[in-house]
């Protein structure tokens, strides 16, 4: 609980500092970094982005900007991938995605991702915490088509980073301090990280009781 409070006070911290992240060329540079040094999360750097947003103009060119920086940064490790190649990336991400908070089960599960679904999973993937920055180094691995990539990466970013900016600003506007915001960012991401996981869970019940169910309603087609 401590640590959870401590977190909390980081994140309230960390927006009220954003909120002078005022110029449309900051918002670029914030976003494109962001895809590059995972020190800051998306859903600390968007929220503060439209928290300090002056008018809904103002906020819906900071989407636009933020997106169009998070693309940025997917077409960065895209290219990434794509020169360097399967092996040194895998070699890569198991001796240092520890430091990158990318770890090889991680990178693994990506890549087989990817090829059941691509543009989905690129859709999805602009949406996850830490998944977001490097779903499209194993994009850029199995060179996927550029043109759908991109769409699709366009696709996702904007719907995170408006849902999450669009967060920021609303509050803000009902007077939300900055450690306020961080504490409803908290909150709420740990409810969807909990809802998440039960359907997982469930999903994966559904999936293993499935077969046995086939099995058995063959076996009593045979019967008759």
């Amino acid at each position: 609980m401590k640590g959870c409070v401590m977190n909390i006070d980081v994140i309230g911290e960390w927006i009220s500092a954003l909120l002078n992240v005022v110029d449309l060329k900051s918002v670029f540079l914030a976003s494109l970094v962001e895809k590059f040094i995972p020190v800051l999360p998306s859903y600390v750097l968007f929220p503060a982005i439209g928290a300090g947003a002056s008018t809904i103009e103002d906020l819906v060119m900071r989407c636009l900007i933020g997106a169009t920086g998070s693309i940025g940064g997917a077409l960065g490790w895209y290219g990434v991938g794509a020169a360097i190649g399967e092996h040194r990336v895998r070699s890569f991400v198991e001796r240092y995605g520890k430091w990158l908070f990318l770890k090889t089960p991680l990178y693994e599960q990506m890549s087989a991702s990817y090829r059941s679904n691509p543009f989905m999973i690129t859709v999805l993937g602009q949406m996850v915490p830490t998944v977001r920055i490097f779903h499209a180094l194993p994009a850029g691995v199995l060179r996927l088509p550029l043109r759908s990539f991109l769409l699709a990466a366009a696709l996702g970013a904007l719907v995170w980073v408006s849902v999450l900016a669009g967060a920021g600003y609303t509050l803000h506007l009902k007077g939300w301090s900055g450690s306020e915001i961080g504490f409803g960012l908290f909150a709420a991401l740990v409810t969807a990280e909990a809802v998440i996981m039960l359907v997982m869970a469930a999903l994966k019940h559904i999936s293993k009781h499935r077969p046995a169910t086939r099995r058995s309603a063959a076996v009593s087609m045979k019967g008759r």
